[in-house]
Parts: structure tokens; sequence; C-alpha cells
């Protein structure tokens, strides 16, 4: 009775901090994305937790079931919504695209109906009903891990914030140890109708609990939105006062960084990474990403040296002598590898294309001048 005691203590805690942390999320940041998906997996964690109280209550003495009744199947369909919540909080936090890709949400939307609906609709006795119903969403759910780890991992080295960079290691380590845990132990690889199974459940609920105190003594540690900004590839650097620095070491160093980028135009090479510029001014890769965070105020490397380049194939475009130089070739001689990424950097910063930017003269001046011209000072 004393283990069954703890088992529900563990639930009622993993509960409790889910319930706090959603609660704390949106009382700071009722209108941000990111708080809102995290409060909504909180809340879906909650239905994952007391479902299991039902789901195994044949190894949980009578005094501690939760009986759920006509719930079922709304508590059902709450918990199997975690794994594509997640895949939308990493796309929101980490992708460099602005849609979320239409036929990877039409694949959530088949996993969710495939879950509860299917449930109801398919008669345990045909033979294809496992698969349907439990091994289809469970390989949906574990691609859409994938999918969360992808994103979390592709943009880590260019990512100059080191509370950002935290925050992509936990979320490679929530997915890995819960969703795709979860999904694959407890649905597929071990027997649901066994006692093991059972065990796994209690073993994934306490990993889950450890996690939430983790994260919620984060978020109680500072200002919460620092974690969950999303920053893209190519942004504006953030308008901040710059400080002069009063480090005679660290004066070098921008001086050295300003003339490789205005002089030498370093930014021309194709592939630049922050290692190759961090060796060129024989500095650590992480007291570089400092700098050109915390000075000049960028909070992604891409997006640093993108707005080079820009700057660059922006007075290359307003040239009347390069009338006839291709914008292919404009893109390559700035450093790009590839006209469409070229192309898409340049529409997401200046809101036109490079043919059009061409096309109508357009000056840059006041706000598209502040968003193509790098912050040196």
């Amino acid at each position: 009775m004393s283990a069954a005691l703890l088992e529900l203590a563990i639930d009622v805690a993993t509960m409790t901090c889910a319930a706090l942390l959603g609660a704390r999320l949106l009382a700071s940041h009722p209108r941000h994305r990111s708080a809102q998906l995290i409060a909504l997996i909180a809340a879906c964690n909650i239905c994952y937790v007391a479902l299991g109280r039902f789901d195994y209550r044949y190894w949980i003495p009578a005094p501690f079931h939760f009986e759920v009744g006509d719930w079922y199947g709304v508590l059902n369909f709450a918990r199997n919504l975690t794994p594509g919540l997640f895949m939308l909080l990493c796309f929101t936090l980490f992708a460099t695209r602005r849609r979320f890709p239409p036929w990877l949400m039409a694949l959530f939307v088949v996993q969710v109906l495939l879950e509860e609906p299917a449930r109801l609709l398919v008669s345990p006795e045909w033979r294809f009903a496992r698969l349907l119903t439990q091994v289809a969403p469970t390989l949906l759910q574990i691609m859409f891990a994938g999918f969360t780890i992808y994103w979390a991992v592709a943009s880590w080295r260019t990512d100059l914030v080191q509370t950002r960079r935290r925050t992509r290691a936990l979320t490679v380590l929530i997915v890995g140890l819960t969703v795709i845990a979860s999904s694959l132990v407890t649905r597929v690889l071990i027997d649901p109708n066994t006692i093991a199974n059972y065990y796994a459940h209690v073993a994934l609920i306490c990993i889950n609990l450890a996690i939430l105190l983790f994260v919620l003594f984060l978020v109680t540690q500072g200002d919460v939105g620092q974690y969950l900004e999303r920053k893209g590839d190519v942004e504006p650097p953030q308008r901040r006062a710059q400080v002069s620095p009063i480090d005679p070491q660290l004066t070098e160093t921008l001086a050295n960084l300003k003339s490789l980028l205005d002089v030498e135009r370093i930014y021309r090479e194709p592939g630049l990474s922050l290692k190759d510029l961090a060796d060129r001014l024989r500095l650590p890769e992480y007291r570089l990403r400092k700098i050109i965070h915390e000075q000049l105020g960028y909070n992604n490397y891409n997006a640093f040296l993108n707005g080079y380049r820009l700057r660059e194939a922006c007075q290359q475009l307003r040239d009347p002598a390069m009338r006839r130089i291709p914008i292919l070739t404009i893109a390559l001689s700035v450093g790009y590898q590839s006209v469409n990424t070229f192309n898409r950097g340049f529409r997401e910063l200046l809101g036109v294309t490079p043919s059009v930017y061409r096309s109508q003269d357009i000056v840059v001046s006041g706000h598209d001048s502040e968003k193509v011209s790098p912050e040196t000072k």
C-alpha cells in the first residue's frame, strides 16, 4: 500500500507542477504563442497522468483509481496531442521558416483522428485494428518528435543567445525522454496488458516530474520571455543602447571584427561559419558569440552575416552600372550559395523580392536601412 501511495503522490505532484507551469506562463505572457503552446502541453500532460490512473487500474489498488467515466475520450484525445504540440512549439521557437508546412499539419490531424475517433469506430476484433489505432499513430508521433529535434538542433551553432541554446538542449532532452519513450515503449515495444508496461509508465512519470521541477526552477529565476522568443536566421538586430567598451582587449577585438567585415568583406566567403570567423580573430567561439550578441545586438549568427550580405546586395541592385548584372551573380558575389536562399532572405527582411526591389528603384532609408545596416558601433 505504501508503494501505491508513493506513486499517487508522484502523479499528483506531476499534475500540480504542470498546472503551475502553464499558469505561470499564461500569467506572464498571455499573448505569447510559445507560452500558449506550453500551457496546452502542460494541460495535456495532466490528462496523460490522470488517464494513466484509469488505464493501469488493474495494477493499482482500488482506493487509488481515477474513474473518468464519459470523459475518457476527451482525456485520451488531449494526451495524444502532446507530440504534435511539441512539434509546433519547436517550430515557433527555432525554425527559420515563417509558415508551418501544411502537409505536416495534415499529418498531425490524421494522427489525432487515428487516436480517439478510430478507437470508437474500429472493432478491436479486426485484424488490422492495432496497426491502425496503435502502431500508425505512434509512428506519426515519433516522426513529429524527429522534426522537433531537427528544428532544435539544425541552427544550434548559429544561436548567439546562451539561454536559448539551453532551451534547445532542454527541448531535445524532453522530447527524447518523454515523447519518444512514452510513444514507443508503452505503446509498441511493451505489451500494454502487462505489468511491465505499468512499471515503464511509472518510470516515465518520474522523469516527467523531474523535468517539470527543473523547468519551473528555470522560469522562476528571471524573465521567462528570454526562453520563449523566436529568432529567425534573417532579422534586424535588436535595438539596444550601445555601451562603449572600456576593456582595451574588447575594443581591439571589435576594431578587428569591423575591419574584417567592412574592409576585407569576409562575409563574401560562402559558408563562412562562426568557427571560421573566430579563428580569424583568434578568439574562442563562445567569446565571439557573446561579443556579437551583447555588443552588436544580434541573436543569431546567420542574421549577423546576412545583414552585411544584404546591405551590399542592396547597394549593387541600386547601382545603375550594374543593371544588367544577373541577380544570381549578385547573390553569389556577396556570399550566398543559392539564389533561392538569397531571395528568401531578401524578401523576409525587406518585404519584396530582389527583382521587384531593383525594378522599382526603391531607396533604402529610415526603417529599411536599419534592417540591412549592421550595427557596428
